[in-house]
């Protein structure tokens, strides 16, 4: 599946701002903070990620836990460089939202529901099982694409392989 390239504005209360897919966005107005924040669905692949970008970049991995993730993320943030994996329930809630672009960059890992379902049973031969999973998950898209959209810095598109998915969020994070 190729993802469209194309420009998409992004409306806040203070400013317009273009983000691109291609990764060639001029994005002067990122955080400048130490954290690298993946976000997504369970499968999008923040875990692996996550780790890949740690490994390469020289940085601790972290998991934002879903309980305190607010004084987790403040200390986290103080701590220095690390690239921390958020829970998608976590999106829910508008201050941490904010927390989370303000702490540095955001990289939201898009997959589509298909894909996430296939990644969490991968060892399943189980097709009423992948089914009944994309169902649930085409739900989650539907509930939470708007709340990473929301609080996204730079998309990865997530649907390929992960080792290409690392690959590419490397280079945005590089950007």
């Amino acid at each position: 599946m190729e993802f469209i390239q194309k420009k998409v504005q992004v409306e806040e209360p203070d400013k317009v701002r273009i983000i691109r897919q291609d990764g060639h966005a001029g994005e002067s107005g990122l955080p400048s903070g130490g954290l690298v924040l993946l976000i997504g669905l369970p499968g999008s692949g923040k875990s692996a990620v996550g780790q890949h970008l740690a490994r390469e970049l020289g940085l601790a991995f972290a998991q934002l836990p879903t309980q305190d993730a607010a004084e987790a993320l403040a200390e986290l943030a103080a701590r220095g460089a690390a690239v921390v994996e958020v829970p998608h329930t976590l999106l829910a809630d508008a201050p941490l939202r904010a927390a989370l672009q303000a702490s540095g960059r955001v990289l939201y890992l898009m997959a589509n529901a298909g894909t996430l379902a296939a990644r969490k049973a991968k060892d399943s031969g189980d097709t009423q099982e992948v089914q009944a999973l994309c169902e649930g998950l085409g739900r989650l898209v539907g509930s939470f694409e708007p709340l990473f959209m929301q609080t996204l810095h730079l998309l990865v598109p997530a649907d390929g392989p992960l080792d290409e998915v690392e690959a590419m969020a490397l280079e945005r994070v590089r950007l």
